[in-house]
């Protein structure tokens, strides 16, 4: 199975549209972008693939509040994540290298 469809799977995206998948694509993109920096790494390691497609979910998921913290309308009050969940940062760490400058 390819990556794009585990991700339809993991999303429910049974049907998806053409901007959905060039969506996953970009999410993909950025996850990928966002270990390379955040671990110091040029290749990403076997074992954080599944974290990008977790990373990817989370951000399918957030999409639309990206920059919103919390939200209220009337008695009803919503607060949303604006990083990464800590398990995701929690394998991240373990490939974490250290730069020297």
């Amino acid at each position: 199975m390819s990556e794009i469809q585990n991700l339809q799977l993991l999303l429910d995206l049974k049907e998806a549209t053409d901007e959905e998948i060039q969506l996953l694509y970009l999410y993909i993109e950025s996850a990928q972008d966002f270990i390379y920096d955040y671990c110091n790494v040029t290749e990403i390691p076997p074992t954080l693939r599944t974290v990008v497609n977790e990373m990817v979910v989370f951000l399918y998921r957030s999409r639309g509040v990206e920059n919103v913290y919390s939200e209220s309308e009337g008695s009803l009050s919503e607060n949303y994540i604006t990083e990464y969940p800590q398990n995701i940062m929690n394998r991240l760490n373990r490939h974490r290298k250290i730069r020297v400058i």
